[in-house]
């Protein structure tokens, strides 16, 4: 790298609280692609607004906010949200603007993006821990179920979709037994798991890491690293770096 590099280089920092999973996989790839990044790991604490708010003076690329609770606070010290942002009440992203830091929230697009790319069918069931702010990121499916611990926590989730994709909501293993045959999608968020809801014909795209035994179960898998591998390279895309999903290692 010549000086002129250096000069051209700005930092991106990668905040998060404890043990980072994306800062290893953005500074292989920024290193192995020559992107004029400097690529660190921070821990903000408590200082998260002081840290946002030196991104402008300082010239910093900008913030990948890695962990839930500071993509949470970030909300209450970004000027502008885009829409995902906005609806999600979260930002994982945060690029300085002469006006104001704008903050994105990028995981529904991963989560759209997989989705397109493995094209596994239109009609899906999440199971697990119900993630609300995924939601925009199921906008490409024709139909979306869940099973749900509560009618109330489901009908909230499907709301957030628009009204001909909101299917049906399973408050028991019995209902999601029916849901699930007409699936062709299988959104597993974590937690508990009914293998018997699982058919040799599913796709499964997994959030967090299937069990074992339900493997022999089903057709496609799709690991949660994939997902986060989907979810790095959004984040690079709206850097203005377009690499694929491919190029992280996770």
């Amino acid at each position: 790298m010549h000086s002129r590099d250096y000069a051209a280089t700005r930092p991106l920092a990668v905040l998060h609280q404890g043990q980072s999973r994306w800062y290893q996989p953005l500074l292989t790839a920024s290193l192995h692609h020559n992107l004029p990044l400097f690529v660190y790991a921070a821990q903000p604490g408590m200082g998260l607004e002081a840290a946002l708010t030196a991104l402008q003076p300082l010239s910093f690329r900008g913030a990948v906010l890695e962990d839930p609770g500071l993509q949470a606070l970030a909300l209450d010290v970004v000027q502008h949200l885009e829409p995902e942002a906005l609806q999600a009440r979260r930002v994982d992203l945060v690029l300085p603007e002469v006006t104001g830091n704008r903050g994105f929230y990028l995981e529904p697009i991963a989560l759209a993006n997989l989705i397109r790319r493995y094209a596994f069918g239109d009609k899906a069931l999440w199971l697990g821990p119900i993630r609300s702010e995924l939601a925009q990121g199921l906008r490409g499916l024709t139909k979306v179920s869940v099973l749900s611990r509560s009618f109330p926590e489901g009908e909230g989730f499907l709301e957030l979709l628009p009204v001909p994709q909101r299917g049906v909501v399973a408050a028991a293993e019995v209902q999601a037994t029916v849901v699930a045959r007409q699936a062709d999608l299988i959104l597993y968020a974590g937690g508990n798991l009914p293998l018997a809801l699982l058919q040799p014909y599913h796709s499964v795209i997994a959030l967090k890491p299937l069990p074992s035994e339900a493997l022999r179960l089903i057709g496609e898998y799709v690991p949660p690293e994939e997902f986060q591998k989907f979810h790095l390279a959004a984040l690079f895309e709206a850097l203005g770096y377009a690499l694929p999903p491919e190029t992280f290692v996770v």
